[in-house]
């Protein structure tokens, strides 16, 4: 069964996981006599008794949306901008990045705004707040409230069916079943609290209970972490297994480019996949938390980037990326530089390759092609180039970026 800090053992979201233990749900809303959809039978349970029933055909034109069109056009005309642009209504979106990047503050912030201009209604959003302790619980629950958002800790559920993450996954699919999902939702924070993200069979059966909320016209929205270490060149790598991004709608990446020490924290998003025809390209920024600003204020500081704006995070990034290709490629040529520019020395690119033959300044044998490559990587980040002379002779200093 489903328990906290266990896996699901497979099966269908409405199975039995241990309702038992709550008797006096039995007969209440959240009761397992209320979930009419059977558990998904495995290939073996299949007998002959479907041949007294309607035909495999008859059952097949049952199933299809053909009388259904006008419904389903009018829910996608119903269809409503939740992050403009970003995420809309009737989607299951992922939406990542490294821990302490910020993205619940981005959440918060985003949902705020989308409340207070009208788009949502607080009382439509179901936020699960399952990646924090007790302060933070009670600090995001006060932020909430005052929204109108419908916080949830499951480990502080008062509900007797309502205590697990399978309890919330079988009541979203109840929801699903019932209508109930309609204009509803659901943030899930995060993800990897209600599945194991590196589990591909347990994961599939909680993106079909999503899938089933979205189709019945809620929204599903999951925050999820990445790997600590990027690629090569310098992109986050999702922290789960690849078939998610084929199970969403959206996914995107939160990349930041400041430290935790910055003003602000700027966000640029990463777009790994998106269903709108025109892809989203943008960013966001707000104030860090630290002694002048907490974190109602960094919550509220969430704004989108400007295009010129998100033109510079972009070049930043690559500085960035170009750092970290040159510290992986040509960590002793790095270290060459950074030696021989110390000081805020200022020093010819002829010079600085006479440098190479002294093996007292270049004990780690550097060659003339490798610190080349090193410093075209590092231009404009942390080698500022000038050029003197009549004739534009290049001129490195080195700068702490």
């Amino acid at each position: 069964m489903f328990e906290p800090g266990a896996g699901w053992q497979g099966g269908h979201p409405n199975q039995d996981y241990g309702f038992d233990q709550y008797p006096e749900a039995h007969n209440g809303p959240y009761s397992n006599n209320n979930f009419s959809p059977d558990p998904t039978p495995h290939l073996a349970n299949y007998s002959s008794e479907a041949d007294t029933g309607p035909s495999g055909m008859d059952l097949l034109k049952q199933a299809a949306i053909n009388d259904r069109l006008t419904e389903l056009q009018s829910r996608l005309a119903d269809e409503k901008e939740i992050i403009p642009g970003m995420i809309s209504t009737g989607t299951v979106t992922l939406v990542y990045s490294p821990p302490g990047a910020g993205k619940t503050v981005w959440m918060l912030g985003s949902l705020f705004a989308a409340i207070k201009a009208g788009r949502i209604k607080g009382s439509d959003v179901i936020y699960f707040n399952e990646d924090d302790g007790s302060r933070g619980m009670i600090q995001k629950g006060v932020m909430g409230s005052q929204h109108s958002i419908n916080m949830i800790t499951l480990s502080e559920s008062k509900v007797p069916g309502l205590r697990t993450r399978a309890d919330a996954l079988r009541l979203m699919y109840r929801m699903a079943e019932t209508g109930e999902a309609k204009d509803k939702i659901v943030t899930i924070d995060t993800l990897k609290k209600f599945g194991g993200v590196l589990a591909k069979a347990e994961m599939k059966e909680v993106l079909d209970v999503f899938r089933a909320f979205a189709t019945a016209g809620g929204t599903v929205i999951c925050l999820g972490h990445c790997n600590k270490h990027r690629t090569l060149d310098g992109r986050l790598v999702f922290e789960g297994v690849g078939d998610l991004k084929s199970d969403v709608d959206n996914m995107f990446g939160l990349d930041p480019l400041n430290d935790k020490f910055a003003l602000h924290q700027e966000l640029l998003v990463i777009n790994e996949k998106d269903r709108n025809q025109i892809s989203f390209e943008g960013g966001f920024r707000y104030r860090q938390t630290g002694q002048l600003t907490d974190y109602k204020e960094s919550v509220g500081s969430v704004e989108f980037l400007t295009t010129d704006d998100i033109d510079d995070l972009k070049k930043k990034m690559k500085g960035q990326v170009n750092v970290g290709k040159a510290l992986a490629k040509y960590e002793d040529e790095f270290i060459f530089l950074q030696s021989n520019l110390a000081n805020g020395i200022s020093m010819c690119q002829s010079d600085l390759m006479s440098l190479l033959s002294d093996d007292e300044l270049n004990p780690n044998s550097c060659t003339r092609k490798m610190l080349r490559n090193c410093i075209d990587l590092l231009k404009g980040h942390h080698l500022e180039l000038t050029r003197r002379g009549a004739h534009g002779k290049k001129f490195y200093r080195w700068i702490n970026s």
